[in-house]
């Protein structure tokens, strides 16, 4: 079967890498499945690129005539541009009518070329709602926008969602955060959970750990790295590994003065962005997973971490709690918690035998549920079962 995994762009975050992942997935199961990408112009640049190995990636704007491509985003919004809107409209005339059977898409913005594709090239598709355009609205964009506007803002991106979720023809989600936003829009349409796949480690290695802290993500305005200085302030032994991608060199620059300033410098390493490989390393060796930002969609790295044996303190009500056990496989928290955060930092570093257990439940967990073969066959039952 001849299929998609359709994306805005190739950036360094947990949504390309699911995608990336599940087009291997695929044909590793027999299917014809490429990565389609919108506009080839990315925030960063060739990222991934072990993982773009032996994966067939399909630019559409290539396609295009060179003005066609032009794009800009528009003021306030971090993601959303104007290609966004304008190759739903170019998009479809440059995909053949037949070139795929069926697409699975990544994103809400992304939705819209999909839509049009559908519309003019009677392909069909199912979209992986992360977080609804109102769900952005409210928690990035309404505290620093004059509450009217905000509203407004709000009151359109409820519209625009219901426009998305009316078209596609499942709602497919990681986790069940948004479920109640998603009834509340289309009672009627069918919501289906595909977890994202991990790759298990085969031999856990108890000497491997280390006493550092890991955390992973790309690193821009809004992850608040700077919010560990006090966790520090409260337990000045700690050591963190802040592994992932800058996407605003000025912004890394900034937070490096920042450690150097503040005296911070034996606390924290900065490593940056990491081979796939090297990521395997620091996942196994740290003695646990730290995120402090909620990622209510998903959240890739707790579930990274449990695949490598090692257990977790995140943010409750993300996608990813609803496969662990609060208190057996890692700890949830209110996100910023500095009391309870403090508290299970002091647990897992005084009683290691019990990170170690903890990691160790979170890995057999991962291990006969959420491979990216269960998680491909399971995409494949959906698509045959429309089709």
């Amino acid at each position: 079967m001849k299929l998609g995994i359709l994306i805005d762009r190739l950036n360094v975050g947990g949504v390309e890498k699911i995608a990336l992942e599940e087009v291997k997935a695929l044909r590793a199961l027999g299917e014809d499945a490429s990565l389609l990408v919108l506009r080839k112009k990315g925030v960063v640049d060739n990222a991934f690129p072990e993982l773009q190995k032996h994966v067939p990636i399909i630019f559409l704007d290539e396609r295009l005539p060179r003005l066609l491509r032009f794009s800009f985003q528009f003021p306030i919004f971090h993601f959303f541009s104007s290609f966004h809107l304008t190759y739903p409209i170019f998009i479809p005339f440059i995909v053949k009518k037949k070139e795929f059977d069926y697409l699975i898409v990544h994103g809400t913005y992304t939705s819209f070329t999909a839509i049009t594709i559908k519309w003019f090239r009677k392909i069909p598709f199912s979209a992986f709602i992360w977080d609804p355009i109102s769900y952005i609205i409210n928690r990035v964009y309404s505290k620093t926008l004059p509450s009217t506007i905000g509203k407004a803002l709000n009151f359109i991106a409820e519209i625009v969602d219901k426009f998305i979720l009316n078209a596609t023809d499942y709602i497919l989600t990681g986790g069940d955060a948004h479920n109640s936003v998603f009834l509340k829009l289309n009672h009627s349409k069918k919501i289906i959970k595909i977890v994202p796949g991990v790759h298990p480690v085969n031999n856990l290695n108890r000497q491997q750990k280390k006493d550092y802290i890991l955390m992973v993500t790309a690193w821009k305005k809004g992850k608040n790295p700077e919010y560990i200085f006090k966790l520090i302030d409260k337990i000045p032994n700690l050591k963190f590994k802040l592994v992932g991608k800058w996407i605003d060199p000025k912004y890394e620059k900034e937070f490096r003065n920042k450690v150097k300033v503040n005296k911070y410098s034996k606390n924290i390493e900065i490593l940056g962005e990491v081979t796939e490989k090297t990521l395997h390393v620091y996942y196994q060796e740290a003695l646990f997973l730290l995120q402090t930002n909620d990622d209510r969609g998903f959240g890739m790295p707790a579930l990274e971490a449990a695949a490598h044996g090692t257990t977790f303190i995140i943010p409750k009500g993300q996608g990813v709690c609803a496969i662990f056990k609060d208190g057996v496989d890692g700890f949830y928290t209110a996100e910023k918690d500095n009391k309870k955060i403090s508290i299970f930092i002091k647990k897992l570093i005084n009683d290691k035998t019990r990170s170690l257990t903890m990691g160790e439940h979170a890995l057999r967990t991962v291990e006969n549920k959420y491979s990216w073969k269960i998680h491909s066959s399971q995409l494949m039952r959906l698509i045959n079962k429309f089709l």
